[in-house]
């Protein structure tokens, strides 16, 4: 026997030994998940992650009798993610998952069981075939209740009109799909209208957390790895946007990830992407960027008189009772429209095409035809209306053509004659005012005011031309 052999396993080598023979190891976008059974069923939990490694300690436990130093779980755990590195990509799922035809919602229990959405309505399966994985934020959904309706949603909530409510529920009928593009819901109003109130209610709706609202990310970085450990994220009492964020929620909203140098590391890199639904709420209108508003949908709602505002706890548990219901509520419409998208024609479509054919689908709740395409229009040109009414440089251009007509010139030309038109009066770079310009064509069609980009003459010399237009 080898001097090799004749040494006994190490605490490490047991814990490995034990995690061989019980864990089916798998790994997702450059993540890696255990498989393991409880006295509940199958869970599926990440590799690193405090669930797992509680679960080695305890099978240790009860297998040798003794604690186990927290370093052999450490080592153990860096040769389980060497060995899942190798394993096969499977798909795994936080919240939402489809498999063909058919839509799952984790219902977040104990039990393990989640909701299955077809064409013909919805059921609670014990065992879903899609892996769900939890992260360590993620609470259980009530089990819903097939009576009721949406009027017990809509009792609820502080909303300006019912365009407004159907906005709302659609939003909430396409963030409990597993695949976007999801609309920035943007919850304004002064103070006192229930902004914080609506947005955790939505929040504990279709995504209860334990942190149902927080503060903005630091970085980019930051706000990606919350996306592992929550579907829905909801930020609250924003008074600012920074540009950087603004295109990373972009990103969150239609599909979109970033690289980054893997800590103590010089050359590895870790990726995370991720599609998720955002919901922002502010005093102020805090999106202020067009590519951003072009992905939003704004609910600013009403003042409420002292004499109608209700009791915080007995508001809560008049929704902690309607929940059951109100959730079944949804998932009748998610049924709807699972049943009616794959064979749904459409004329014109915006660019949340994917959420404007939900609301579409289930339009016939709300009203004719054409109801929810004509609420979802008006709020974009409310929102388009509040950012020009907020941006200096369309203010400018607006000034511009009402003073001298159609215009046309080069980037330079065009700062030029901005500058004075300014509020205050300030000096404008032209290579940055022409990539503006981009960025507000949306904006100043939906206003009035054409914004093309051309090339003339021999030298091929960069022009622009803005016009008066239909709006």
């Amino acid at each position: 026997m080898s001097e090799k052999e004749s040494l006994p396993p190490t605490d490490a080598d047991l814990v490995l030994a034990i995690a061989k023979e019980e864990v089916e190891l798998l790994r997702w976008q450059g993540r890696c998940y255990a498989v393991v059974t409880t006295d509940k069923g199958p869970r599926t939990l990440q590799v690193r992650g405090p669930a797992f490694q509680t679960w080695l300690r305890l099978r240790f436990l009860q297998l040798q009798d003794r604690i186990v130093p927290a370093a052999a779980v450490r080592a153990a755990i860096t040769a389980l993610e060497d060995i899942a590195s190798l394993a096969p990509e499977q798909p795994v799922f936080l919240r939402s998952a489809r498999d063909g035809e058919r839509v799952y919602i984790d219902l977040g229990d104990e039990t393990g069981a989640a909701i299955e959405i077809t064409s013909g309505g919805w059921r609670i399966v014990q065992v879903p075939s899609v892996r769900f994985v939890r992260g360590n934020l993620t609470q259980p959904l009530p089990v819903p209740a097939r009576e009721g309706g949406l009027h017990l949603l809509r009792e609820l909530l502080n909303l300006a009109d019912d365009g407004s409510f159907q906005l709302l529920v659609t939003w909430c009928v396409a963030s409990l799909m597993p695949e976007g593009p999801y609309p920035l819901l943007v919850v304004t109003g002064e103070q006192g209208s229930a902004k914080t109130t609506t947005v955790k209610l939505i929040h504990d709706l279709v995504d209860p957390s334990r942190l149902p609202l927080r503060a903005l990310p630091r970085s980019e970085r930051d706000l990606y790895i919350s996306t592992s450990n929550t579907h829905v994220l909801a930020f609250d009492n924003i008074s600012s946007i920074d540009d950087w964020l603004s295109d990373t929620l972009c990103k969150l909203s239609s599909g979109g990830g970033m690289a980054t140098r893997q800590l103590f590391t010089d050359g590895g890199e870790v990726y995370f992407e991720a599609i998720k639904p955002v919901i922002l709420n502010g005093i102020t209108d805090i999106v202020t960027r067009p590519d951003l508003t072009d992905r939003a949908i704004i609910l600013n709602l009403p003042a409420i008189a002292e004499e109608e505002r209700l009791d915080p706890v007995a508001f809560e548990a008049r929704f902690q009772a309607r929940r059951p219901q109100i959730l079944g509520a949804l998932l009748d419409l998610m049924a709807t429209a699972v049943d009616r998208l794959p064979t749904l024609k459409t004329n014109r479509l915006p660019r949340m095409a994917g959420f404007a054919r939900i609301g579409i689908a289930i339009e016939h709740v709300f009203g004719p035809p054409g109801c929810f395409m004509e609420a979802y229009n008006r709020n974009r040109s409310m929102s388009s209306a509040i950012l020009a009414e907020s941006d200096p440089i369309v203010s400018a251009i607006t000034k511009l053509i009402h003073d001298n007509g159609p215009w046309n010139g080069t980037a330079t030309d065009l700062a030029r004659a901005l500058e004075p038109r300014m509020v205050p009066p300030k000096r404008l770079d032209p290579a940055a005012l022409a990539g503006r310009l981009r960025r507000l064509a949306p904006v100043l069609r939906s206003n009035g005011v054409g914004v093309e980009f051309e090339r003339v003459g021999k030298d091929r010399t960069r022009t622009i031309a803005i016009t008066k237009r239909a709006a």
